[in-house]
């Protein structure tokens, strides 16, 4: 990138830290300031990372004082609607972390103010940088497939009671909205119709089988149909203990595949030269982290730095970035439908 960006992060806890941190690696983006309700986790994600800029407890404060480019919204779930919209009506582009909301009609008035201020809008997805994800996604589109017949994603994960009090918004409809699934299963979300293709109808299930606190599930299984006529499975957890990592499954007339903290399975009727190398090369075994499995913090950052520079470089293109508004709406979609069929007690729910 040639373009030098000024940047601020809105919300500095687990994932706003994270972005303080990532900025430092990133080429041309500069971090500028910070915004908390709470001057104290400010401070606390900056010490942590030896950064020294202005924070501000009040965000209107921030968008009128400092000369920026763009904003990351971190806050809670539930709070991205306003910081977005108050950043892109002062002419800023922003990049918000998952979900991009937790309603999909939200998303819709986000992407409205982003084309009526001639701006740009995206989200974090960070797992679509993974080469293991990258690699059925491009299995699917050479079609080495066939007619795919069935898709599975679990995502069995693990999170204490004391997760869920920390922040006083976990675990709630309001400000999370929604547990295993919106919070952390959206990226798994992502990933299914991003690889195999839009998803049409879905049936569910869903209950907190092991934190009897929170509001939301904290179990959820999903039988699913995909636009394409295959079937698939969906099942998100924070109650499985120790926690382990994301597991995709993908199989058809033609071949099978697997992306499990790396490429587990990739084998084909047609093999490929390259298949072999990329069996080693990726190979689960020499996976560092559990890939947020058993802690929120369990993660590398390499993935949101290429979310973040990919982001980047489509936006000094002129271009929309490839997790841009609408993009992100998709898995929020999903999941809201996947909601009301487990209040309906599993009835079919056809995505909208």
């Amino acid at each position: 990138m040639s373009r030098q960006w000024r940047i601020a992060v809105v919300g500095t806890g687990v994932v706003g830290e994270l972005h303080v941190r990532s900025m430092k690696k990133l080429p041309n983006c500069q971090l500028v300031c910070v915004c908390d309700l709470e001057n104290e986790k400010g401070k606390k994600a900056l010490d942590k990372n030896s950064v020294s800029v202005p924070i501000y407890t009040d965000l209107l404060e921030m968008l009128k004082k400092e000369k920026l480019d763009s904003v990351h919204v971190c806050t809670p779930s539930g709070d991205h609607k306003g910081p977005v919209i108050a950043a892109m009506e002062r002419g800023l582009n922003v990049l918000v972390e998952k979900p991009m909301e937790i309603q999909p009609d939200r998303i819709d008035e986000m992407v409205a103010v982003a084309k009526k201020r001639g701006v740009k809008l995206a989200g974090v997805f960070q797992n679509r940088w993974n080469e293991a994800n990258r690699a059925l996604r491009q299995a699917v589109r050479e079609n080495r497939f066939g007619r795919i017949s069935w898709a599975g994603v679990i995502t069995p994960w693990y999170r204490t009671d004391q997760y869920y009090e920390e922040g006083g918004w976990r675990g709630t409809w309001k400000m999370d909205g929604g547990g295993a699934v919106m919070n952390q299963g959206v990226h798994q979300v992502d990933l299914m119709q991003w690889i195999v293709g839009p998803v049409k109808t879905v049936s569910a299930y869903a209950s907190s089988r092991i934190h009897p606190k929170i509001e939301v599930e904290d179990t959820l299984t999903c039988a699913l149909q995909f636009e394409n006529g295959a079937y698939g499975t969906y099942v998100s957890t924070t109650g499985m203990w120790p926690g382990g990592p994301v597991r995709i499954e993908i199989g058809g007339e033609f071949g099978t595949a697997i992306s499990e903290n790396g490429l587990k399975r990739f084998e084909f009727k047609t093999p490929l030269p390259g298949d072999a190398e990329l069996l080693e090369r990726l190979s689960p075994a020499k996976a560092k982290d559990s890939g947020g499995g058993k802690a929120a913090t369990d993660i590398g950052l390499d993935l949101h730095g290429k979310n973040m520079l990919a982001v980047y470089e489509a936006w000094e293109r002129g271009e929309e970035a490839e997790t841009f508004g609408p993009e992100a709406r998709k898995a929020v979609a999903i999941i809201q439908a996947m909601y009301e069929s487990a209040r309906k007690n599993g009835s079919p729910v056809d995505v909208r």
